[in-house]
Protein backbone atom coordinates (compact mmCIF):
# COMPACT_ATOMS: atom_id res chain seq x y z
CA UNK A 1 0.00 0.00 0.00
CA UNK A 2 1.70 3.47 -1.18
CA UNK A 3 1.68 6.02 1.92
CA UNK A 4 0.78 9.61 0.75
CA UNK A 5 -0.26 13.16 2.45
CA UNK A 6 -3.11 14.98 0.52
CA UNK A 7 -3.01 18.32 -0.66
CA UNK A 8 -4.88 21.04 -1.17
CA UNK A 9 -4.73 24.19 -2.94
CA UNK A 10 -8.15 25.73 -3.18
CA UNK A 11 -9.24 29.07 -4.22
CA UNK A 12 -12.22 31.09 -5.52
CA UNK A 13 -12.12 29.58 -8.68
CA UNK A 14 -10.73 26.01 -8.62
CA UNK A 15 -10.53 23.27 -5.85
CA UNK A 16 -7.06 21.91 -6.73
CA UNK A 17 -5.65 18.82 -5.11
CA UNK A 18 -2.69 16.17 -4.59
CA UNK A 19 -1.63 13.06 -3.70
CA UNK A 20 1.96 13.87 -2.41
CA UNK A 21 4.75 11.83 -1.25
CA UNK A 22 6.90 12.18 2.07
CA UNK A 23 9.70 13.81 0.13
CA UNK A 24 6.89 16.42 -1.22
CA UNK A 25 7.27 15.07 -4.75
CA UNK A 26 3.39 15.21 -6.07
CA UNK A 27 2.33 11.73 -7.53
CA UNK A 28 -1.06 12.63 -8.64
CA UNK A 29 -3.27 15.90 -9.39
CA UNK A 30 -7.39 16.12 -9.32
CA UNK A 31 -9.08 19.77 -9.89
CA UNK A 32 -12.64 20.48 -9.96
CA UNK A 33 -14.81 23.73 -9.87
CA UNK A 34 -15.13 24.60 -5.97
CA UNK A 35 -18.54 26.47 -7.32
CA UNK A 36 -18.31 28.95 -4.88
CA UNK A 37 -21.31 31.13 -5.67
CA UNK A 38 -23.36 27.94 -4.95
CA UNK A 39 -22.99 28.15 -1.55
CA UNK A 40 -21.70 26.20 1.40
CA UNK A 41 -22.92 22.90 0.74
CA UNK A 42 -22.06 22.45 -2.50
CA UNK A 43 -18.16 23.55 -1.91
CA UNK A 44 -18.18 21.03 0.37
CA UNK A 45 -20.04 18.35 -1.54
CA UNK A 46 -17.21 19.41 -4.45
CA UNK A 47 -14.40 18.98 -1.97
CA UNK A 48 -14.98 15.71 -0.70
CA UNK A 49 -15.32 14.79 -4.67
CA UNK A 50 -12.04 15.17 -4.91
CA UNK A 51 -10.86 13.20 -1.87
CA UNK A 52 -12.90 9.95 -3.21
CA UNK A 53 -10.77 10.60 -6.87
CA UNK A 54 -7.43 10.62 -4.90
CA UNK A 55 -7.44 7.67 -1.91
CA UNK A 56 -8.39 4.83 -3.95
CA UNK A 57 -8.36 1.82 -2.11
CA UNK A 58 -4.59 1.08 -2.29
CA UNK A 59 -3.84 4.88 -0.67
CA UNK A 60 -2.34 5.03 2.62
CA UNK A 61 -3.36 8.64 4.13
CA UNK A 62 -0.59 9.85 5.85
CA UNK A 63 -2.80 13.09 6.37
CA UNK A 64 -5.40 15.54 4.35
CA UNK A 65 -3.61 19.37 4.40
CA UNK A 66 -6.21 22.11 3.56
CA UNK A 67 -4.58 24.89 1.96
CA UNK A 68 -7.90 27.26 1.97
CA UNK A 69 -8.39 31.33 1.36
CA UNK A 70 -9.40 33.97 3.17
CA UNK A 71 -12.85 34.15 4.54
CA UNK A 72 -13.77 37.02 2.33
CA UNK A 73 -12.91 34.77 -0.94
CA UNK A 74 -14.78 31.36 0.52
CA UNK A 75 -17.91 31.41 1.86
CA UNK A 76 -17.29 27.87 4.27
CA UNK A 77 -14.77 28.11 6.92
CA UNK A 78 -11.62 26.05 7.06
CA UNK A 79 -13.13 25.12 10.61
CA UNK A 80 -16.50 24.42 8.75
CA UNK A 81 -14.19 21.91 6.11
CA UNK A 82 -11.93 20.38 8.34
CA UNK A 83 -14.67 19.26 10.37
CA UNK A 84 -16.88 17.79 7.37
CA UNK A 85 -13.71 15.32 6.44
CA UNK A 86 -13.10 14.37 10.08
CA UNK A 87 -16.16 12.65 9.89
CA UNK A 88 -15.61 10.83 6.68
CA UNK A 89 -11.89 9.95 6.89
CA UNK A 90 -9.88 9.13 9.30
CA UNK A 91 -6.48 10.25 9.27
CA UNK A 92 -5.22 13.61 10.51
CA UNK A 93 -6.39 16.83 9.14
CA UNK A 94 -4.38 19.86 9.08
CA UNK A 95 -4.91 23.34 7.36
CA UNK A 96 -3.31 26.63 6.62
CA UNK A 97 -3.60 29.28 4.54
CA UNK A 98 -3.18 28.61 1.06
CA UNK A 99 -0.62 31.93 0.42
CA UNK A 100 1.17 30.69 3.89
CA UNK A 101 1.97 27.24 2.12
CA UNK A 102 2.72 28.53 -1.14
CA UNK A 103 5.37 30.70 0.53
CA UNK A 104 6.66 27.85 2.63
CA UNK A 105 6.60 25.77 -0.40
CA UNK A 106 9.25 28.59 -1.58
CA UNK A 107 11.26 29.32 1.05
CA UNK A 108 12.18 26.06 1.88
CA UNK A 109 12.16 24.03 -1.33
CA UNK A 110 12.15 27.05 -4.08
CA UNK A 111 12.99 30.56 -4.90
CA UNK A 112 13.48 31.59 -1.20
CA UNK A 113 15.52 29.15 0.30
CA UNK A 114 18.68 31.10 0.10
CA UNK A 115 16.87 33.86 1.86
CA UNK A 116 15.66 34.30 5.66
CA UNK A 117 12.67 36.51 5.02
CA UNK A 118 10.56 35.19 2.44
CA UNK A 119 7.11 36.80 1.51
CA UNK A 120 4.86 35.15 -1.16
CA UNK A 121 1.78 37.03 -3.53
CA UNK A 122 -0.21 34.86 -5.21
CA UNK A 123 -2.11 36.61 -8.20
CA UNK A 124 -5.55 34.88 -9.20
CA UNK A 125 -8.76 35.51 -7.99
CA UNK A 126 -8.10 37.05 -4.96
CA UNK A 127 -4.47 37.98 -3.48
CA UNK A 128 -3.06 36.46 -0.64
CA UNK A 129 0.30 36.99 1.00
CA UNK A 130 1.95 34.34 3.42
CA UNK A 131 5.19 35.69 5.47
CA UNK A 132 7.98 32.71 6.30
CA UNK A 133 10.61 33.91 8.40
CA UNK A 134 13.53 31.60 9.01
CA UNK A 135 12.09 28.72 7.16
CA UNK A 136 8.93 29.29 9.67
CA UNK A 137 5.59 30.63 8.68
CA UNK A 138 5.20 33.94 10.37
CA UNK A 139 1.40 33.66 11.28
CA UNK A 140 0.93 30.07 11.17
CA UNK A 141 -2.40 29.65 13.03
CA UNK A 142 -3.82 28.54 9.96
CA UNK A 143 -4.28 32.20 8.57
CA UNK A 144 -2.15 34.68 6.43
CA UNK A 145 -1.23 38.19 6.02
CA UNK A 146 -5.16 40.14 4.37
CA UNK A 147 -2.74 42.32 2.42
CA UNK A 148 -5.14 41.25 -0.29
CA UNK A 149 -8.16 43.57 1.28
CA UNK A 150 -5.99 46.37 3.00
CA UNK A 151 -7.52 49.72 0.98
CA UNK A 152 -4.93 51.41 -1.91
CA UNK A 153 -7.97 53.88 -2.31
CA UNK A 154 -10.51 54.56 -0.26
CA UNK A 155 -12.98 55.73 -3.12
CA UNK A 156 -11.92 52.57 -5.46
CA UNK A 157 -14.40 50.03 -6.20
CA UNK A 158 -16.16 48.06 -3.94
CA UNK A 159 -14.43 44.83 -2.68
CA UNK A 160 -16.12 41.58 -1.98
CA UNK A 161 -15.24 41.87 2.08
CA UNK A 162 -17.13 44.89 1.76
CA UNK A 163 -14.46 47.67 2.14
CA UNK A 164 -13.40 49.81 -1.08
CA UNK A 165 -10.19 50.28 -2.84
CA UNK A 166 -8.63 47.07 -1.60
CA UNK A 167 -5.49 45.71 -3.35
CA UNK A 168 -7.47 42.65 -4.31
CA UNK A 169 -9.42 45.63 -6.13
CA UNK A 170 -6.13 46.58 -7.85
CA UNK A 171 -4.28 43.29 -8.41
CA UNK A 172 -6.35 39.93 -8.99
CA UNK A 173 -8.33 38.79 -11.59
CA UNK A 174 -11.83 41.81 -11.04
CA UNK A 175 -8.69 44.10 -11.56
CA UNK A 176 -8.00 42.48 -15.33
CA UNK A 177 -11.88 42.67 -16.20
CA UNK A 178 -11.85 46.65 -15.35
CA UNK A 179 -9.06 47.45 -17.00
CA UNK A 180 -10.06 45.35 -20.25
CA UNK A 181 -13.24 47.35 -20.19
CA UNK A 182 -11.10 50.32 -20.01
CA UNK A 183 -9.05 49.26 -23.25
CA UNK A 184 -12.16 48.47 -25.01
CA UNK A 185 -10.48 44.76 -25.05
CA UNK A 186 -12.94 42.10 -25.54
CA UNK A 187 -10.64 39.28 -23.56
CA UNK A 188 -12.56 37.80 -20.88
CA UNK A 189 -9.74 37.00 -18.37
CA UNK A 190 -6.15 37.45 -17.96
CA UNK A 191 -4.89 34.36 -20.01
CA UNK A 192 -6.57 36.09 -22.80
CA UNK A 193 -5.05 39.28 -22.12
CA UNK A 194 -1.18 37.45 -21.84
CA UNK A 195 -2.10 36.35 -25.19
CA UNK A 196 -3.00 39.37 -26.62
CA UNK A 197 0.19 40.85 -25.09
CA UNK A 198 2.04 37.90 -26.87
CA UNK A 199 0.58 39.01 -29.87
CA UNK A 200 2.21 42.64 -29.87
CA UNK A 201 -1.24 44.29 -29.23
CA UNK A 202 -0.72 47.90 -28.31
CA UNK A 203 -3.80 48.16 -25.54
CA UNK A 204 -3.00 45.12 -24.30
CA UNK A 205 0.77 45.59 -23.24
CA UNK A 206 -0.23 49.17 -22.30
CA UNK A 207 -3.43 47.53 -19.87
CA UNK A 208 0.01 45.18 -18.47
CA UNK A 209 2.12 48.34 -17.35
CA UNK A 210 -1.27 49.69 -15.76
CA UNK A 211 -1.12 46.45 -13.62
CA UNK A 212 1.69 46.89 -12.85
CA UNK A 213 1.74 50.23 -11.74
CA UNK A 214 -1.16 49.12 -8.88
CA UNK A 215 0.51 46.24 -8.17
CA UNK A 216 4.09 47.79 -7.29
CA UNK A 217 1.65 50.09 -5.26
CA UNK A 218 0.54 47.38 -2.61
CA UNK A 219 4.10 45.31 -3.09
CA UNK A 220 5.34 48.71 -1.66
CA UNK A 221 3.31 48.19 1.70
CA UNK A 222 4.32 44.93 2.28
CA UNK A 223 7.83 46.17 1.49
CA UNK A 224 7.40 48.38 4.26
CA UNK A 225 5.98 46.35 6.48
CA UNK A 226 8.16 42.91 6.54
CA UNK A 227 11.32 44.32 4.61
CA UNK A 228 11.67 40.96 3.21
CA UNK A 229 14.48 39.81 0.96
CA UNK A 230 12.54 38.05 -1.36
CA UNK A 231 8.81 38.83 -2.56
CA UNK A 232 7.89 35.78 -4.59
CA UNK A 233 4.95 36.25 -7.53
CA UNK A 234 2.36 33.32 -7.64
CA UNK A 235 -0.95 32.21 -9.66
CA UNK A 236 -2.21 32.62 -12.88
CA UNK A 237 -1.88 36.01 -13.29
CA UNK A 238 1.77 35.77 -12.32
CA UNK A 239 2.76 34.03 -16.28
CA UNK A 240 2.30 37.97 -17.74
CA UNK A 241 4.98 38.74 -15.43
CA UNK A 242 7.41 40.12 -18.44
CA UNK A 243 4.69 42.56 -19.34
CA UNK A 244 4.61 44.30 -15.93
CA UNK A 245 7.65 43.56 -13.99
CA UNK A 246 9.33 47.20 -15.30
CA UNK A 247 6.39 49.18 -14.18
CA UNK A 248 5.94 47.26 -11.29
CA UNK A 249 9.33 47.85 -10.14
CA UNK A 250 9.45 51.40 -11.19
CA UNK A 251 6.73 51.92 -8.39
CA UNK A 252 8.76 50.15 -5.47
CA UNK A 253 11.88 51.84 -6.15
CA UNK A 254 10.43 54.91 -5.68
CA UNK A 255 7.61 54.21 -3.14
CA UNK A 256 9.51 52.34 -1.12
CA UNK A 257 10.63 53.74 2.18
CA UNK A 258 13.15 50.52 2.61
CA UNK A 259 15.24 48.62 0.35
CA UNK A 260 13.55 47.12 -2.26
CA UNK A 261 13.63 42.98 -2.45
CA UNK A 262 14.35 41.40 -4.93
CA UNK A 263 11.55 40.31 -6.81
CA UNK A 264 11.33 36.81 -8.70
CA UNK A 265 8.31 34.29 -9.76
CA UNK A 266 7.43 30.70 -8.82
CA UNK A 267 8.53 28.06 -10.67
CA UNK A 268 6.54 25.62 -8.93
CA UNK A 269 3.11 24.55 -10.60
CA UNK A 270 1.43 23.00 -7.26
CA UNK A 271 3.73 24.93 -4.39
CA UNK A 272 1.01 24.77 -1.85
CA UNK A 273 -0.24 21.30 -2.84
CA UNK A 274 3.74 20.24 -2.30
CA UNK A 275 3.25 22.04 1.30
CA UNK A 276 1.53 18.93 2.87
CA UNK A 277 4.64 16.82 2.71
CA UNK A 278 6.07 19.27 5.51
CA UNK A 279 3.21 21.67 6.70
CA UNK A 280 2.53 19.08 9.62
CA UNK A 281 6.34 19.02 10.73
Amino acid sequence: MKKAFVGFDVGGTNIEAGLVSEQGKILALFSHPAQTNKGKKQIAQNTIKVLEKLLTPDIKCLGICLAWPSPANMPLTISEIKKIISQKYKCPVFFENDANLFTLTEALRGQGKKHKTVVGVTLGTGVGCGVVDNKKIFNGRGEASEFGHVSLNFDGPKCVCGNKGCFEEYAGSRALKRLAKKYKLTAKNGQELYNLARQGNKKALKLWQEFGKYLGIGLTSITNAYDPDVIILGGQISKAYKYFDKAMKQEIKTKALLKPPIIKVSKFKNAAIAAAAFASK
